[in-house]
């Protein structure tokens, strides 16, 4: 199958033991990544019944890992490969959602032949997926269990190695009927995915992951360790030159920041040219610079940990497969609070576990002995990475206190009596994930909402410009964001008066540009799998006119590899479509307008508090500025009127939130529309 698809998807049942395939052009419409993966998991998950699709855990969850059609193709920022299915880490259901990672796992995968994975069932014991070009093998992974990530991929490139003979990277070895230096690209989980913890992440070499989610418990749950594979295959483009042409082009045009300075290493994922993973030579490995590597960070007037410390805890969330951003002490910062708040004297930008539970041991609810005993986690040294080494472990191994917290934050606070935090101190502002760079950027908070997780999207930059007026920059923005080019008021972060309603954060403008963010999203970031690092690109402060790679690059990149024309809005388009069938996906699991509601404490002042930047763009009426937004936060009816406005321009019953018939008929789902009506929770 040429135009930058393999052809096919393996799909394994792990009940079974049965190895089979499924045509990619059978899914082909939703052009990879999340799309394939949420219409497969409708076709084998939702279509069949019998159940109430809120377990991740259960045998029936059906798991995907599906690549996009330029891995492989030697397109930069675009080697990721879509994990989907149910996600225990979702609360208060486990809601269907999605992570991706990068490094080289999904161009190995192609280069197998394969467009992506299917897991069904459960193994009756530990195993790990082999595999290599057509040969795919389940294999006994009793070993391997126990093992955290890094000692795991060791083993099997020892085993295979030993098998086929070979001392990787210096001998051929034989697959199938070619050759290849390559040790196998491997996916594996921790201590913390075996015990089914809620917050495992999968871990690919030494530090890139899918983290949100918890969908490293879920291979715990199936009993599957790892998948490891190698291949000797190459992937057929439409039009090379034309690959050729538009790497240099957008390289040239907007080209990659500088690499790190002197006495560190930057490398990237297979075919990327950014250089965002911050390697060190001695620490570190290869992680990236990103929550893994903030977690560990106590407050002053802590000591500060030195940067070998710092690396250590990188490592150990690495190592075990836990989600770094869910531990956060404070994450990368805190923010002075503003008086009269809750938390005193600065509001970490994360209040992750490790916070949580020292706040409870402050306020007496938590600690040695009593009813929520700290045991055997030693408080009294919070600060130190000893403890941090600790607590990860306890967590991973569910032991003691760990057992409650391998649950995540949110289900902590729940068990404990205390979930009404979440009015306050615990800045959780929706589905059981932390607050993330939330607020004042409302599209984060609205998206997240509407979403199933923290959406993690750093694509549009607010901040200042001095290169333009406020006027032109949410002119050049909206530009970007076709088809609806000609509304800069989709930027606008009014939050007070009437204008709030008109034009600014409860406005038909603001649920238009969250509609078309998450229509974006699901086909250039999360189907395609362009990096989040990059696209979408609006703003470049390299160009001379300031205008970003998007939206001229997108299917400059698309076309060379596929052939097939697309469009900007084309791709806009079929966001929308993988947008619907995950929306009713979420119908009936139960998620609804009553559903859809943050926790109380985006609805009082200190909601923005733990931001960087928040002077954003604010139009008053007469015109543009600049404005500190740090105080905003949300209006309770406000938010329900931005809800009727966005499900309208969804295309949604107001009432429930739920897809209309004609709606999903228009975007050629039908099919899905006739199952939604069949089981009572069409739109009406």
């Amino acid at each position: 199958m040429a135009g930058g698809y393999a052809g096919k998807i393996l799909k394994v049942d792990l009940s079974g033991g049965k190895i089979g395939s499924i045509p990619t052009s059978k899914y082909e419409e939703f052009g990879g990544g999340l799309g394939m993966g949420a219409a497969i998991f409708w076709d084998l998950a939702v279509v069949p019944g019998g159940w109430d699709l809120k377990d991740a855990f259960d045998p029936r969850n059906v798991l995907t890992l599906m690549t996009g059609p330029l891995a492989g193709t030697g397109i930069a920022s675009a080697g990721r490969i879509c994990v989907s299915g149910l996600a225990p880490q979702s609360w208060p259901v486990n809601w269907f959602s999605h992570s991706n990672f990068g490094g080289c796992f999904a161009t190995f995968l192609k280069f197998a032949g394969w467009d992506g994975i299917v897991l069904e069932g459960k193994a009756g014991a530990p195993v790990y997926l082999n595999i290599m070009d057509d040969k795919v093998t389940l294999e006994d992974a009793g070993g391997l269990w126990g093992l955290d990530s890094w000692k795991a991929q060791e083993e099997i490139w020892r085993e295979q190695g030993a098998r086929g003979g070979v001392r990787y990277g210096e001998t051929w070895q034989k697959v199938g009927g070619a050759f290849s230096t390559q040790r196998p690209a491997i996916v594996t989980i921790g201590p913390a995915g075996e015990n089914r913890s809620r917050i495992a992440s999968l871990i690919h070499g030494g530090g890139s992951g899918a983290g949100q989610g918890g969908f490293g418990g879920v291979f715990g749950a199936k009993n599957l360790k790892a998948i490891a594979v190698v291949g000797t295959g190459a992937i057929e483009v439409a039009h090379p030159a034309k690959v050729l042409a538009a790497r240099e082009w957008v390289r040239s045009t907007w080209p990659p920041s500088p690499r790190r300075g002197a006495g560190r290493v930057s490398t990237s994922c297979l075919g990327c040219d950014r250089g965002c993973h911050s390697r060190d030579p001695v620490y570190g490995l290869d992680s990236d610079g990103c929550a893994e590597s903030v977690w560990f960070n106590p407050p002053p007037p802590y000591r500060q940990p030195d940067s070998r410390e710092k690396y250590r805890a990188t490592d150990i969330v690495q190592q075990l497969g836990i989600n770094a951003s869910e531990l956060s002490y404070i994450g990368s910062r805190s923010f002075p609070s503003p008086p009269g708040h809750p938390i005193q004297p600065a509001i970490p930008s994360k209040t992750g576990t490790a916070w949580y539970l020292k706040k409870m041991v402050e306020l007496g609810v938590a600690g040695p002995g009593k009813r929520i005993d700290t045991s055997p986690l030693p408080m009294d040294i919070w600060d130190r990475v000893e403890f941090a080494e600790i607590f990860a472990l306890v967590i991973a191994r569910r032991v003691g206190i760990g057992d409650l917290l391998a649950e995540g934050t949110i289900r902590f606070a729940e068990r404990i009596g205390r979930i009404d935090d979440t009015e306050d101190i615990l800045r959780y502002p929706a589905w059981g994930y932390v607050d993330h760079w939330t607020m004042p950027n409302v599209e984060w908070a609205y998206g997240t909402l509407m979403d199933s997780r923290d959406i993690n999207n750093h694509d549009v930059p607010l901040g200042p410009n001095d290169r333009m007026t406020c006027a032109d920059y949410v002119a050049l923005l909206a530009s970007a964001c076709l088809p609806h080019g000609d509304d800069p008021f989709m930027f606008d972060y009014s939050w007070r008066g009437e204008q709030a309603y008109r034009t600014g954060i409860y406005s038909d403008h603001k649920a238009r540009f969250i509609a078309w963010r998450q229509h974006y999203a699901m086909f250039y970031k999360e189907s395609i799998l362009f990096c989040d690092w990059v696209f979408a690109n609006p703003y470049s402060s390299g160009a001379a006119d300031g205008r970003g790679a998007t939206p001229a690059a997108e299917p400059v990149l698309i076309d060379a590899v596929t052939g097939k024309g697309l469009g900007f809005t084309d791709g806009i388009e079929i966001g929308r479509k993988t947008w619907n069938v995950i929306r009713a996906i979420f119908t009936l699991q139960g998620k609804n307008r009553d559903a859809e509601k943050f926790s109380g404490y985006m609805y009082r002042p200190g909601a923005s508090n733990a931001h960087y930047e928040t002077r954003i763009p604010v139009f008053d009426g007469a015109s543009w500025n600049w404005t500190d937004c740090g105080e905003l936060y949300l209006d309770r009816d406000g938010v329900e009127r931005w809800k009727t406005a966005f499900y309208s321009t969804e295309g949604w019953d107001p009432r429930t939130g739920h897809p209309r018939r004609p709606t999903l008929e228009k975007l050629g789902l039908g099919r899905v529309a006739e199952v939604l009506e069949s089981r009572g929770k069409l739109g009406a």
